[in-house]
């Protein structure tokens, strides 16, 4: 049909990182006051950036994070869900959308370990070295 779908699971990934930012917002609300932002902003930050070195499809990373920012302003920051208001909410939610690009990173750099093999030394006939990787093939 046009589009190239790896596995179509990107909609439950979605939903599940919804499900872990609700529960995030409510800890934060819990824990933290109305009037301490930044506690709150670190544990949605901490939730966004832990799930996007869990999951590895970036769309659903970067629709979990938009997510993030929206319930930290809407329901942390501000009350009842209101995205526009006075104040600063906005700009301290920044570490939030910062956590996924670590949270992103890591997840990239930890499958480029994960998938590299071994350095080895191959010698043929005359001593020399025929090839210094596995990943490289034959000489």
């Amino acid at each position: 049909m046009g589009r190239d779908r790896a596995d179509g699971c990107t909609g439950f990934r979605v939903a599940a990182g919804a499900a872990v930012v609700v529960g995030a917002a409510l800890v934060a609300a819990g824990v933290f006051g109305s009037d301490e932002r930044p506690g709150r902003v670190l544990v949605m930050a901490g939730v966004v950036g832990a799930y996007a070195a869990v999951v590895a499809d970036l769309r659903a990373v970067a629709v979990v994070a938009a997510l993030g920012a929206a319930v930290f302003v809407g329901f942390l920051a501000h009350r009842y869900g209101e995205l526009t208001g006075p104040g600063d909410a906005w700009s301290q939610a920044v570490p939030i959308g910062f956590a996924a690009v670590l949270g992103a990173g890591y997840r990239y750099l930890r499958s480029i370990g994960a998938e590299a093999d071994p350095v080895t030394r191959i010698t043929g006939r005359g001593g020399g070295v025929k090839s210094a990787s596995r990943n490289r093939g034959r000489a």
